[in-house]
This record gives C-alpha cells, sequence and structure tokens, in this order.
C-alpha cells in the first residue's frame, strides 16, 4: 500500500480494533510531531499532569487530532496492555514509500536495505532503528510473509518509523533485478559464507538483503546477489539475531562510507 492509497482510506485501522492503538509517551509523541503517520484520535488518562496533559493536546492540535480523557482502565481495555504510560493513539494502516520514489529521490552511492520475510515485529522494529540511526536511505519489504508496521514495530524503533523511508514491494525478486538494472551491488547476509563484512566493498551503490530468522534469504534472491557475507562468530550460538546481524553489518557500511568522506 503507498502513501497515496493510505490518504484514500483513513477510515480503515491498523490491524483491527484492538490492534490500531499505538500507546506510550515516546512513541505517540514521535508520531505526532513527525506528522507522517496521521493519527485518527489521541485518548489520555484523566491521571495524567496537567503539564503532560497540555503538552500531548498542544501536539494533537498541530495535527488536528481530536482528543479525549478516559480513565486508565479504560486504555488498557481499548490497547489491551496496562503499561500505556496513560497515552494512547488509534492508527490508520501505515503510509508506506513507494519504491521507484525511495530510489529516485536517494542520494549519490545510496544504501539500501531489504528485508526478505521478516516476521517477528520486534526484529522488524530494532532492523528499522538501526537502518535510521545508521543512515540508510531506505527499507524495501515485501507485502506477503513480512510483519507489517504495526505498534510493536513503531515503538521498538525507537520512532525511526517516522523517519525512515520504508517501502512494499509485490515481488523483491522482480525488484533486486531492477536495483541491479540501476547499477546497485546486491549483498546477501549468510552465515553459510566465507566473506566477513570487512571484505566488502559498500562505497558502492549497495542494497543489504536480510533474510528470514529461520530460512535466511530465499534461493531465489541469493541468486541475484553479487556476493554473500557473514558475521565472523567466536561462540556456541549458531547464529546471531537478525536484528543483531542487521546492526553489525549496517555499522561497517557506515564506517566504510565515513572513512571514504573523512579523506
Amino acid at each position: 500500500m503507498s502513501r497515496r492509497a493510505t490518504r484514500k482510506s483513513r477510515n480503515q485501522l491498523m490491524g483491527g480494533h484492538q490492534r490500531c492503538w499505538v500507546w506510550g509517551r515516546h512513541a505517540v509523541r514521535e508520531i505526532l510531531q513527525a506528522g507522517r503517520w496521521p493519527v485518527m484520535e489521541l485518548l489520555l488518562a484523566d491521571t495524567l499532569t496537567d503539564e503532560l496533559d497540555a503538552d500531548f493536546r498542544t501536539l494533537a492540535n498541530t495535527r488536528a487530532v481530536d482528543v479525549s480523557a478516559e480513565s486508565p482502565k479504560r486504555l488498557s481495555q481499548l490497547c489491551g496492555v496496562k503499561n500505556h504510560q496513560g497515552v494512547i493513539a488509534k492508527m490508520p494502516p501505515f503510509p508506506y514509500d513507494v519504491a521507484k520514489e525511495v530510489l529516485q529521490a536517494a542520494a549519490d552511492q545510496p544504501l539500501f536495505v531489504m528485508l526478505d520475510r521478516i516476521q517477528d515485529s520486534y526484529n522488524f522494529g530494532a532492523i528499522l532503528r538501526s537502518a535510521e540511526v545508521l543512515g540508510v536511505d531506505g527499507v524495501f519489504i515485501g507485502d506477503m510473509h513480512q510483519a507489517e508496521v504495526n505498534s510493536l514495530v513503531a515503538r521498538t524503533s525507537g520512532g525511526a518509523v517516522n523517519h525512515l523511508k520504508i517501502a512494499q514491494v509485490p515481488d523483491l525478486v522482480e525488484w533486486t533485478q531492477s536495483l541491479r538494472q540501476s547499477g546497485h551491488q546486491i549483498v546477501g547476509a549468510s552465515e553459510k559464507a566465507d566473506r566477513s563484512p570487512s571484505d566488502c566493498n559498500f562505497q558502492p551503490a549497495t542494497t543489504l538483503i536480510i533474510g528470514n530468522e529461520g530460512e535466511g534469504i530465499r534461493p531465489e534472491l541469493q541468486e541475484l546477489c553479487n556476493g554473500l557475507i557473514a558475521i565472523p562468530q567466536c561462540g556456541q550460538v549458531g547464529s546471531l539475531n537478525a536484528a543483531v546481524a542487521a546492526g553489525i553489518l549496517l555499522y561497517e557500511a557506515r564506517r566504510q562510507r565515513n572513512e571514504v568522506v573523512s579523506k
């Protein structure tokens, strides 16, 4: 779903009635401040301090969002959790970017991330957080067998969903072929690879693929990779968490790119 399509369906809810809520003071404040993801309704606990209540009402007013006061118990009933911190927001589906527009808007020699069937919302949010902090130009995900941007993703991303370009594409294989035709090198993360991240040159236009938590990158995408890399390991655990691996690889990519800038 593109951002334009989302604007046409603002009456839709993200994930159904109980799953449409984002909660927590930091997460909701970030959404309101960024203004990217339109809030349908803001509910505040009637036990909030006057200062917090006024703060959120002012932010909501700048976005023309209706605000209601309810008891903390009512907020828990609506969003299904008790640790909402007295602030919950009713959300529509996330407004994904258009993949071609992300590609066109990127700077020279961009760094992209492609996620192949990441199904754990926590992993997805953590990857987005690393991607935003480390200067990734955009993230591409499939529209099938992939976690959506939901409340947990929004919260675990530390607000990154509000600032990072995230595009859904119907066919990751076809999109990868397009990226290659536009001059991108495609690098896949695989524990079976024999090259380390430091052996890979991340300075050209690069798309880094992170695969499914259990199966890794599917074979048809691996075939389109210019190379596969693995993080050297010393311990007894078989592999790293997908989000941790993504953070390490993106750090190496940023380190190499920063060295070029500083020279």
